[in-house]
């Protein structure tokens, strides 16, 4: 009889095994990379008809990715991807360029190049995930379908505005894109932990050939 940790083993599975439908991932098809996926805890604030915005809610998991198209080793677009696992048409992006992140630059004081605008992104993430007691995010959701992701530092003495990004709702044939890639991927993973558990089953008994 093989060991517990030999039939976990068999459970596990070869991420090579979803290179076929990872390519479909709407994000991707226009050459951009993933550099950043993480779960972070974000307050959500919707704006509403009779007050500005709502007041802060408890923090929620929220999916932040970090994309990156490069052509001749320069980066030439960097997007970030903001959703929800409860809430499948919760998608937002914010996305700059090597000739919009002059703006952006400039509007917040930014002293960095457009090659680090990613990197700076994912140190300011996982600052958020490492220090939650001194690190926050804000993700303001407006009634337009624009949105922004603030990110705060707080000291003894006040909150310190860290960066900001500017996002807007993706439109409604890409959020279909979306929703049907991840049902596709949901059931490619079953399908695959299915196949796995049934085969250590077979290993216990002594039937796997």
């Amino acid at each position: 009889m093989k060991s517990g940790s030999s039939w976990l083993n068999a459970v596990q599975l070869n991420p090579l095994d979803f290179a076929e439908i990872d390519y479909l991932d709407p994000a991707l098809k226009d050459g951009h990379k993933v550099l950043y996926d993480r779960i972070l805890n974000i307050n959500i604030r919707f704006q509403d008809r009779f007050s500005e915005v709502q007041e802060l809610s408890q923090p929620e998991p929220i999916r932040l990715r970090v994309l990156q198209l490069v052509t001749i080793f320069n980066p030439q677009s960097i997007k970030i991807e903001i959703s929800s696992e409860k809430d499948l048409f919760f998608l937002f992006h914010h996305e700059a360029t090597v000739n919009g992140f002059t703006q952006i630059k400039a509007l917040q004081n930014l002293q960095m190049p457009f090659k680090d605008y990613a990197q700076i992104t994912i140190i300011r993430s996982n600052k958020i995930i490492m220090d939650v007691i001194r690190y926050g995010a804000i993700f303001q959701v407006m009634l337009d379908g624009s949105a922004r992701l603030e990110i705060n530092q707080t000291t003894e003495f006040r909150s310190v505005h860290m960066i900001h990004f500017d996002f807007h709702q993706v439109e409604e044939s890409f959020l279909r894109q979306t929703i049907v890639f991840k049902y596709n991927q949901q059931r490619k993973e079953i399908k695959y932990l299915t196949q796995s558990l049934n085969e250590c089953r077979m290993r216990a008994t002594g039937t796997f050939k």
